[in-house]
């Protein structure tokens, strides 16, 4: 009962108004405001409650009454007039609305506050729609719109309300803003009287109502909202310039690789990270989660080589925990490999004959069998143990049906690789990339037949 508690002490209806809005100045630094309310349970006889609930309005409307939207109205309206008094319910929105489900009502976002940003997904609980919002380049679920806790009725990301509340003397629109719109019940007549049971400025409407045992207090006030800052930021590291290969701070503006693009490198040991979200082919890593999401990649021998456009496409979370790895080569030759450049370079049609063994077989598997290939899990990596050959020898013979016995069984290289697949010891030390190589290619070259 934290704010009813709070309210309990109030004596005056200044200070029920800096109450309210002090509710909201504490979620400054969260990504979430509360959306509802309720706490404690008020009867004819005793007790006492607070109801809570969010409106956005906007800016040219004056807050001429209180609670300027019933309860989880939704409907759409025309702006009229009565008695030549404009009726401004039309400019007026309610921000959780019901959805009917399964003779069910869940609360929603308002549908006329929804974008493109948000994604609905199956309803897994029973209070509210299952929606998320994802303002990143790729495809991902994101954050939750709407959520609850042990203390509070029902949370609002905070973001969803940065297309809709602008600076009033900015030239951005539209320009709303936020209202809180409660009532508050008790038996303890603790606000002093005045005058007028009636408060009005212009950020606020509160109105007491007086029984002979409870007092009802019924208000609008304006809400401060600290925006979640939606506005993509320059991250702290080093690109190297296309034109001339010198360090520059990264531009976080462009996705298209235009005339400021540039390369991102990363230390080798990042494999080991990005490994975890993403399987990895010929030029491209693509999201475990979601193959809609792919990148170019240069994964080479003493780097990972980004091009600065789809580095800027990768996921927040992501970014965070591959920065750390960011660094400039000492040596600025060969930042990309041939195949990479023939491609973006130098718009060569055969740029995957440039391809290193590994990734021809990559790219013609991509070709022919790649949601077979996912669904294995296959990834296209230098293997650092004989265990991760032996997965890798095992998907391949899943995948395409060649199977090791196909080839010279007495030559080393195919003795080897069973000896692998069987997880048997080997005689003599191996080079277990160069066999992954030979391995791969003569897979390709057996499978393109």
């Amino acid at each position: 009962m934290k704010y009813l508690d709070q309210l309990k002490r109030t004596n005056t209806i200044p200070n029920v108004i800096q109450e309210i809005t002090s509710i909201f100045k504490g979620f400054e630094d969260d990504d979430y405001i509360p959306a509802i309310i309720e706490e404690g349970n008020f009867t004819a006889d005793q007790g006492e409650d607070f109801y809570l609930k969010l409106v956005l309005k906007h800016q040219s409307i004056e807050i001429d009454g209180t609670w300027l939207k019933d309860n989880m109205e939704f409907h759409l309206e025309e702006p009229t007039k009565y008695d030549n008094t404009m009726d401004n319910s039309a400019f007026i929105h309610n921000v959780i609305t019901y959805r009917k489900y399964k003779s069910r009502n869940l609360y929603q976002l308002n549908p006329l506050l929804v974008s493109d940003e948000i994604n609905e997904y199956e309803y897994s609980n029973s209070n509210y729609v299952n929606a998320f919002c994802n303002d990143e380049y790729s495809n991902m679920q994101g954050l939750p719109v709407l959520k609850s806790n042990n203390d509070l009725k029902l949370l609002i990301l905070k973001k969803i309300f940065n297309n809709f509340i602008n600076d009033p003397k900015s030239n951005i629109y539209p320009k709303f803003e936020l209202v809180a719109e409660f009532e508050y019940r008790t038996h303890s007549d603790h606000i002093k009287k005045t005058k007028s049971d009636i408060y009005k400025s212009s950020d606020a409407y509160i109105k007491i109502d007086r029984g002979e045992s409870s007092v009802f207090v019924l208000g609008s006030i304006k809400v401060p909202l600290y925006k979640s800052n939606s506005k993509r930021k320059n991250r702290n590291i080093q690109v190297l310039d296309l034109k001339d290969l010198k360090p520059r701070m990264h531009n976080s503006s462009h996705y298209n690789g235009d005339t400021i693009e540039g390369f991102i490198c990363f230390k080798s040991e990042v494999i080991n990270i990005l490994k975890e979200y993403y399987y990895f082919y010929d030029l491209q890593m693509v999201d475990q989660s979601n193959i809609e999401n792919s990148y170019l990649v240069d994964v080479l021998r003493d780097k990972i080589v980004f091009w600065e456009a789809e580095y800027n496409k990768l996921p927040t979370s992501i970014k965070d925990k591959i920065d750390p790895f960011n660094f400039i080569p000492e040596d600025k030759k060969g930042i990309i490999s041939e195949a990479m450049s023939s491609m973006q370079l130098e718009a060569d049609w055969n740029w995957d004959k440039k391809l290193s063994p590994e990734y021809l077989l990559a790219n013609l598997i991509r070709e022919r069998a790649f949601n077979r290939a996912i669904d294995i899990s296959l990834t296209f990596l230098e293997p650092k143990h004989k265990e991760d050959l032996k997965d890798f020898i095992l998907k391949i013979e899943a995948l395409t049906s060649i199977r090791l016995e196909r080839f010279n069984t007495g030559a080393d290289d195919v003795r080897q690789l069973i000896s692998i697949r069987q997880g048997g010891t080997l005689e003599e030390p191996v080079d277990l990339k160069l066999l992954y190589q030979k391995y791969c290619y003569a897979i390709q070259m057996e499978y393109k037949k």
